[in-house]
């Protein structure tokens, strides 16, 4: 049961928390704050006091992981970075998740699509579904789209901030707030528990090679300006 200490601040949400993922129990310990905060300041002494309210000393913790975005320019730059200095120092491996496929573990539903706001008229989306173990698994890869072009799969709900932003959605298509609270109130745990399956496969990422992970080319671009310059 590896503890793990995951770090997302990718969209509107900054969160930590510290888990041994596996343990029957389901202790673990957070913070988690919204977009009143710059995280840029927020993230290591968050970190500093998820520690010492654990008790937890950096020697025990067995990976660090963070939320790799997509999302915010800053945001995924911010949970990188420090991630990556904290990897490094400790000597701890480091595991890169999708923000997406963590937020989708974070929300418990069986079937969900993750939409969020990607500004520019835009949203990031991925469909996943839970197996017969309750393990996640993608419908979907991660992408951008238009809001007006986004399909979600059928049966799935969409949760995210970019869900209440699609008006071809209607009803039992869209999660409910107290969902969507819910799981961006755990989304850091999603990172944890994404995080536990990849070290398990070895999956991890050299500190020194740590990246955020961007689905536009061009930041200042939308799908539409990349599509034009696409066909000249």
């Amino acid at each position: 049961m590896p503890l793990i200490l995951a770090i997302e601040s990718s969209s509107h949400v900054g969160a930590i928390a510290l888990v041994r993922v596996g343990d029957a129990s389901g202790a673990s310990y957070g913070e988690v704050v919204r977009n009143e905060i710059k995280l840029s300041g927020w993230t290591l002494p968050a970190v500093q006091r998820v520690l010492a309210e654990a008790k937890i000393r950096n020697e025990e913790i067995d990976a660090v992981a963070f939320g790799a975005g997509p999302g915010s320019f800053s945001g995924v730059r911010t949970a990188c970075a420090t991630a990556q200095a904290l990897a490094y120092a400790w000597r701890k491996p480091l595991i890169s998740v999708d923000s997406l496929e963590a937020l989708a573990e974070a929300s418990q539903l069986p079937r969900v699509s993750i939409v969020i706001d990607a500004r520019m008229q835009e949203v990031y989306s991925a469909s996943f579904v839970r197996d017969d173990s309750a393990a996640l698994r993608r419908l979907s890869k991660t992408t951008v789209i238009t809001r007006t072009s986004i399909r979600v799969q059928d049966g799935c709900v969409a949760l995210g901030s970019g869900a209440y932003l699609l008006p071809q959605l209607e009803g039992n298509a869209v999660a409910s707030p107290e969902q969507t609270a819910f799981a961006e109130a755990n989304w850091a745990l999603g990172v944890a528990r994404v995080a536990a399956r990849r070290l398990a496969l070895g999956h991890v990422t050299p500190a020194t090679s740590a990246e955020p992970f961007y689905v536009r080319n061009n930041v200042a671009q939308t799908e539409a300006e990349r599509a034009a310059v696409a066909t000249r």
